[in-house]
């Protein structure tokens, strides 16, 4: 499967979604479709992690700008709407419309743009610190 979700890590605090492969957007929003029967296992607020490194593609699929801005779309009951999004290809952000700060405002969330897994680390934890309001 070219897009697979899973919990983060044992807290369920994130579910990541991984590209591999040569995918598209729709393998993108079935593996999200998907996971909503996973999100109704947790009662607590779930962050998504958007992690792209194992993709064999140079770069985004077609339609890039729109779809980027469901990654931080609240499609599930549980998820907050914070998306981190981890190995975009190199000279993708410019046509995103993201700011100084490498995020991108949704409608219902927001996505924020890492290059390494400490800084993802990072978001994660001062998420967890900061859960949203239910």
């Amino acid at each position: 499967m070219p897009f697979h979700f899973e919990w983060y890590d044992e807290s369920k605090r994130a579910i990541r979604y991984t590209a591999a492969g040569d995918w598209n957007w729709k393998d993108y929003h079935q593996a999200v479709r998907a996971s909503a029967f996973s999100l109704t296992a947790v009662d607590h607020p779930v962050d998504s992690v958007i992690d792209l490194r194992a993709s064999t593609r140079p770069s985004l699929p077609a339609g890039a700008p729109a779809h980027v801005r469901s990654f931080g779309r609240v499609t599930g009951a549980r998820l907050t709407g914070r998306a981190a999004v981890i190995g975009l290809p190199a000279g993708e952000a410019e046509g995103l419309g993201l700011s100084p700060e490498r995020t991108l405002s949704t409608r219902d969330g927001f996505s924020v743009f890492v290059d390494t897994d400490a800084e993802l680390e990072q978001l994660l934890a001062e998420w967890a610190a900061d859960p949203p309001a239910s």
